[in-house]
């Protein structure tokens, strides 16, 4: 996690800010919070035959299931509120009737926009396309791996308890290429000295120390990776691994328990663990499949012409800042002219095998930005598997058309709820349209009215530095409440350069959420020092409190931007009101009032009972 950002401290009031929350908001919020149970064909509600009917809207039936699934997927600070701003209680009758006044909305817009012909706009139809390719390959991803990961069996559960706490040290050598790997795994296994082997085959990066070796401790890396190395006796050499890296060949030195705790107190964490670890196999097992089923093959000779003329040395940062390289700085894949036409990669497509050559690569690669081109420091490796993942999501689609996926009901239940989001963010941009000019009598007299709901809010200036683990940290603390100098403490303890740069200094720092920064900081009073706090990436960081500058009352001139953007916000608002009244007109709405109470309320769906085993826990 990086430091804090300096938040402006002109802010509106969050009362204000909540109370003010538009129509559209909420009703756009209503669409994306949902999980569909079935089909859209079934209607609103999702069709179950004994769910109560809450309204009609048209001849759309709004049902309770339909209404508790959205409702459980929202956090508290979306519920709908008061006139005042106040979250209301979906146990009452008031809170689920404003719910589902909200949902008929959705529903008018929804037949308002089908009306007026927004469901044949080329961007929407265009649009149901890719979305049916997405939803279709992630239903798929979730019925083939997602779910099978979740049954782990008692024998699943022993087997990780035996070896947890367990770990190998082992010699090691990574090669670009499997023979190579094969070549020196039977080096090894003949008796050869390691850096004999290592001086022959090894293409990866060369450990500080200049001794190759590596503890695996079991639990903690890949199943492929994990498997081959436990899988041998102490003293055997392993056959050659696969990974993101290269082809690994590892030799087993050593190995040694460490303590555990008993099973029942472990048994979360490894349903946890064991979980993540199928899901890493069973991906890895499909994808192969996938690939064997449409003849997907790299050649590996193009593949090494490929890795030679990635650019040298290329970083995503320009230097000595945190700014990305545009892609016009970027250099080009170095290809020579004679290997352009050499297949660099090929599947079975649905009309025949289609090959890409080296052009075919060079020309995708040099349209890449920075963050997608793959790196001559992630040795051959990465760049196969880029390749793999890239053509992974066309390979994905073929095998989601042959197994019925775009037809299933899930699929076409979740895409017709994106359809149905843009169609009502279609309708509002492209219907509701109000004069965005403000004049300054108007903002005067807004600013009469309203001025209450403006302040600067509390912020506070200081120093940070960021450490790697907590024991650095506490070091770090030990020297600033000694009064050390902070740029002696970045010096000695400080791992982040972006603070680094900034000599520490933190300014204008507001409490925010979920930001450990600014609760570590709000918690002091000037001059002193913050404990340890873990600064959300595995590193820790300690603060200095400088200042503090207090909650103020706001002069118009520092907020006049703000309020004219509010009142334009207004102006839609209304604007959109009147508008929805009038289709409202249109479209037959009827609601059942007695069957709202018999709804769950949003803290029972929240806490509904979590079996023991259920995995992912929660």
């Amino acid at each position: 996690m990086s430091p804090s950002p300096l938040y402006s401290p002109i802010v509106r009031s969050v009362r204000n800010v909540r109370k003010n929350r538009s129509t559209l908001a909420m009703i756009l919020l209503s669409i994306s919070a949902m999980v569909v149970l079935l089909a859209v064909l079934a209607g609103c509600g999702g069709g179950q035959e004994k769910d109560a009917v809450l309204a009609t809207v048209g001849k759309t039936e709004i049902k309770a299931s339909y209404y508790e699934d959205r409702l459980a997927r929202l956090e508290e600070n979306e519920l709908p509120r008061t006139e005042g701003g106040t979250v209301m209680d979906m146990s009452l009758p008031e809170g689920k009737a404003k719910f589902l006044e909200t949902m008929i909305n959705k529903e008018i817009m929804v037949q308002t926009a089908t009306n007026m012909g927004f469901e044949n706009d080329p961007s929407i139809a265009n649009a149901q396309e890719a979305l049916s390719a997405y939803e279709a390959s992630q239903v798929m991803w979730d019925k083939v791996i997602q779910e099978p990961a979740n049954t782990i069996s008692p024998e699943e559960l022993e087997a990780f308890y035996a070896r947890m706490g367990s770990s190998r040290k082992c010699l090691y050598v990574i090669c670009n290429f499997k023979d190579d790997a094969e070549a020196a795994r039977k080096m090894a296994v003949e008796g050869a000295d390691w850096e004999d082997i290592i001086n022959q085959y090894h293409d990866g990066g060369n450990p500080p120390s200049g001794i190759y070796e590596i503890q695996v401790p079991f639990g903690r890396y890949n199943p492929e990776f994990e498997k081959g190395v436990f899988g041998v006796e102490v003293g055997e050499v392993t056959e050659p691994i696969n990974s993101i890296y290269g082809f690994w060949v590892l030799k087993v030195i050593g190995e040694k328990t460490g303590k555990k705790p008993p099973l029942e107190e472990a048994k979360a964490q490894i349903l946890d663990v064991t979980r993540v670890r199928k899901i890493s196999h069973l991906k890895e097992d499909f994808i192969k499949s996938v690939e064997e089923k449409f003849q997907f093959k790299i050649h590996e000779d193009a593949l090494w012409k490929c890795y030679l003329g990635l650019p040298v040395g290329e970083t995503l940062f320009r230097d000595g800042t945190q700014d990305p390289r545009k892609q016009d700085e970027l250099a080009p894949l170095a290809i020579a002219t004679e290997d352009m036409d050499m297949p660099l990669y090929e599947y079975m497509g649905r009309d025949g095998l289609k090959i890409y050559t080296l052009l075919d690569y060079k020309t995708h690669f040099d349209k890449m930005s920075v963050f997608q081109r793959p790196k001559d420091t992630e040795l051959l490796g990465g760049l196969r598997n880029k390749i793999r993942a890239e053509l992974g999501k066309t390979l994905l689609n073929f095998e989601a058309q042959d197994r019925g996926m775009f037809e299933d009901p899930d699929v076409m239940a979740k895409v017709n709820i994106k359809i149905e989001e843009m169609m009502v963010g279609k309708l509002y941009s492209e219907v509701v349209v109000v004069d965005e000019q403000i004049t300054p009598e108007q903002i005067e007299a807004f600013w009469a009215e309203h001025s209450e709901d403006y302040y600067a809010r509390e912020n506070r200036a200081g120093r940070l530095v960021v450490c790697k683990d907590v024991g650095q940290a506490a070091e770090a603390r030990a020297k600033a409440v000694e009064g050390a100098d902070w740029a002696e403490i970045l010096a000695s303890f400080g791992t982040s350069d972006e603070n680094k740069a900034k000599g520490g200094t933190l300014e204008k720092i507001v409490l925010k959420d979920d930001d450990p920064l600014s609760f570590a900081l709000f918690a002091l009073q000037p001059g002193e020092v913050s404990e340890p706090f873990p600064f959300g990436d595995g590193r820790f960081g300690v603060v200095l409190l400088d200042s503090v500058e207090p909650r103020r009352s706001v002069e118009m001139t520092e907020v006049r931007e703000a309020v004219g953007q509010r009142m334009v916000e207004l102006r839609k608002e209304e604007m959109f009101q009147s508008m929805l009244a009038k289709w409202k007109e249109d479209i037959p709405v009827v609601i059942f009032e007695d069957s709202l109470a018999d709804l769950a309320s949003w803290e029972e769906l929240r806490t509904a009972a979590v079996p023991e085993n259920l995995v992912p826990r929660n």
